[in-house]
């Protein structure tokens, strides 16, 4: 039986294409709005690639950040000038600083609370942009500040699933007892599977499980309506 929920970040408690899409627009006017998805997309594919790069010290976060916007647009034939391609982070960043918490979200967070259902969030990324998000979001109102992870402060990435042990310890709570809900397949569904949780993929962009893989999730959610409409239902669930 489910007893405690843990909640990756980006792109699964806001919806992080809107601020990308934001700041594409805004520095890259003449890229197709139709493809925006596509391109962001990529964007993530080459972030999750290439994230552990800036972690080891083979690539600078600045290099990190720089190629996977390039990579993302490379794969459209998009090719802008260095610096615009430089001044991609810093509309990135002041987009994000405008993001807010879908409403479906809130009501899934208050939903759990009044269950008494224990919460956390693990995510990957370093500690200060992680955690401004997480202070624009406001998600403390939910959920304990010590009952979140960010993977710099830890020096542990998803998927290690030495990570979720660490969630565990701070729950008090069993793999068997934990339920995972994250967008990214290889980072959170691969990484809670490999700790021994329930998963739900929130798979609200639609993306292809990758070849090599099985749909080892235990549920696929596509919307932000449909997630809240799992917490409320699933027997699983229920305390």
């Amino acid at each position: 039986m489910i007893q405690g929920i843990v909640f990756d970040l980006d792109d699964t408690l806001y919806e992080q294409q809107a601020p990308f899409a934001a700041a594409i627009t805004t520095l890259f006017p003449t890229f197709p709005q139709t493809k925006m998805n596509a391109l962001f997309i990529s964007f993530r594919h080459y972030s999750d690639l290439h994230y552990l790069k800036s972690i080891t010290g083979e690539w600078s976060l600045a290099k990190m950040r720089y190629e996977r916007i390039r990579l993302a647009f490379a794969d459209f034939d998009f090719v802008p000038a260095d610096s615009e391609l430089d001044a991609f982070q810093g509309a990135y960043d002041r987009a994000l600083q405008s993001i807010v918490l879908p409403a479906e979200i809130s009501a899934s967070l208050d939903y759990l609370n009044q269950q008494g259902t224990p919460i956390g969030i693990i995510t990957n990324g370093p500690v200060n942009r992680q955690t401004d998000k997480i202070n624009a979001l406001q998600l403390t109102n939910w959920i304990d500040q010590e009952n979140i992870i960010i993977s710099d402060g830890v020096q542990i990435q998803k998927p290690d699933p030495g990570i979720f042990r660490l969630m565990e310890a701070k729950l008090n709570l069993t793999p068997d007892s934990l339920l995972y809900v994250g967008d990214s397949f290889d980072n959170d569904v691969l990484g809670a599977k490999a700790a021994g949780w329930s998963v739900w993929w929130f798979n609200h962009q639609r993306r292809m499980i990758p070849s090599d893989q099985t749909a080892i999730y235990d549920d696929e959610l596509t919307s932000f309506k449909e997630l809240n409409n799992a917490f409320i239902t699933k027997k699983s669930l229920q305390r």
